[in-house]
């Protein structure tokens, strides 16, 4: 059996790093909510686990660029009487051409 160890969103601080320890009152008497270092990342955010193949390969597929914001580029041009274009779609995301 093969695994391999990723990092995941840390559980206890659902990946925020710090949580709340209470609040507090500046030098102005202006009240504000103090913060820690989550003791199960210690301010990573992230905490490492064990997974099998399987369940590597969901995740990488999860984690693929959906091309949710794309852009054109390019555009038309007149040359010896001819038109053409160079227009092409690219991926704002992840840069990738999408033709």
């Amino acid at each position: 059996m093969v695994k391999v160890r990723v990092l995941t969103k840390c559980q206890r601080c659902d990946g925020e790093a710090y949580l709340p320890i209470g609040a507090d009152l500046d030098s102005r008497g202006n009240s504000y909510i103090r913060h820690r270092p989550c003791p199960s990342c210690e301010g990573s955010g992230t905490e490492g686990k064990w997974v099998e193949l399987p369940e590597f390969v969901r995740l990488l597929e999860e984690s693929k660029c959906h091309h949710q914001h794309i852009s054109t580029i390019g555009g038309f041009h007149f040359s010896n009487g001819e038109v053409w274009d160079d227009i092409r779609s690219v991926c704002d995301d992840c840069s990738e051409s999408l033709i």
